[in-house]
């Protein structure tokens, strides 16, 4: 499954279907025209400052642009933090032994 970066969705879905250039778009949400491009462009993410803009110009909320942001953020991380092949962290018995005398002396 192929994930888009949110700002295509930004510039597809909202300001081109009202008909908006992103020059125009950045003065409604009073952003340079360059902060917006790069969001429109998948250059940069949507920052909580931009959701809520985006939200109080074109309506919806802050958050769905922020759970839009984080999916494609984690979908992104995920085969990097793959590749490296982490390991949950088991306690030796030793350092459980340490832990319970440490909270029975507390």
């Amino acid at each position: 499954m192929r994930f888009l970066h949110p700002g295509l969705c930004l510039r597809s879905e909202v300001i081109e279907e009202q008909g908006l250039t992103i020059t125009e778009a950045a003065a409604l949400l009073k952003v340079t025209r360059t902060a917006l491009s790069n969001v429109c462009n998948g250059k940069a993410d949507i920052s909580v400052e931009m959701s809520l803009r985006i939200a109080k110009v074109f309506g919806g909320t802050a958050e769905i642009w922020q759970r839009v942001q984080m999916s494609y953020n984690i979908h992104i991380a995920t085969p990097k933090i793959e590749k490296l092949k982490l390991k949950p962290y088991i306690p030796s018995e030793e350092k459980k032994k340490r832990r319970k005398l440490a909270s029975s002396v507390s």
